[in-house]
């Protein structure tokens, strides 16, 4: 009998130990904090997003039309200086459009609509105006977007980098000297990234926009000048001493 309360004694007693040293592990204090710094850049390269759409009762005619107005988007933009490889397929569709007929009660089916998107990087972006111009001239019919983007982005990213460090850093000494306490080392910290390449803005309606306007004569399309921001946030964790 006596050995039985021994072996629970000792028992006892590893369990006890066990949750006094967790406790320890827990009994840290530490100051959780963000920081977040941004760098604005001009942008240096111009993406077009355009379309040629073209309708038609027949969708084989209706498709080689709208192939060879592609064509010669393509072969315009590619004679002014942008690259091959600049020039990318965004979408490609085929498909005839309905409308419900009241009288009839039926769905009745109409032209066939072909649209051939593509994108278009400018890497001079003086020269966004001139090539959405140029395309519409040329057979384009739709103009989806433009948006700026930049180049290079690592030294906007580390000059971000170090605004965010440089401001959690001061919350964390802050919230230390408001406690009391002296701030240790860096426990833990992370970083997020967030870039924002902005829409162009359409200064003036493009030229085949205006059917009254002859496309020799329309004045070109002005655009505004762009710029991106980079933006990291760091989340760190510091010792307080």
């Amino acid at each position: 009998m006596k050995k039985l309360v021994s072996i629970l004694f000792v028992a006892g007693a590893i369990l006890f130990s066990s949750c006094s040293i967790q406790q320890d592990h827990y009994s840290k204090r530490t100051v959780s904090v963000s920081g977040t710094g941004s760098v604005t850049v001009e942008a240096d390269t111009a993406t077009i997003i355009l379309s040629v759409i073209t309708k038609g009762k027949d969708v084989a005619e209706t498709s080689a039309e709208n192939a060879l107005k592609m064509t010669a988007v393509q072969e315009a933009i590619k004679a002014k200086g942008i690259q091959k490889e600049c020039i990318s397929t965004q979408n490609y569709s085929v498909f005839q459009e309905s409308h419900y007929d009241n009288k009839s009660g039926k769905q009745v089916y109409d032209d066939y609509r072909v649209t051939n998107q593509i994108k278009i990087l400018v890497k001079k972006i003086g020269m966004a105006g001139e090539i959405i111009d140029l395309a519409l001239k040329s057979g384009a019919n739709q103009l989806s977007s433009l948006t700026y983007g930049v180049t290079d982005t690592e030294i906007a990213k580390k000059q971000a980098r170090s605004l965010a460090i440089s401001q959690a850093q001061e919350s964390a000494n802050l919230l230390a000297g408001a406690s009391g306490a002296k701030l240790g080392k860096v426990l833990s910290i992370s970083e997020h990234s967030d870039y924002s390449y902005p829409r162009a803005r359409l200064m003036k309606a493009s030229a085949v926009a205006n059917a009254d306007m002859a496309l020799e004569e329309a004045a070109p399309t002005p655009i505004s000048g762009g710029s991106s921001t980079v933006t990291i946030t760091v989340d760190a964790v510091y010792q307080l001493r």
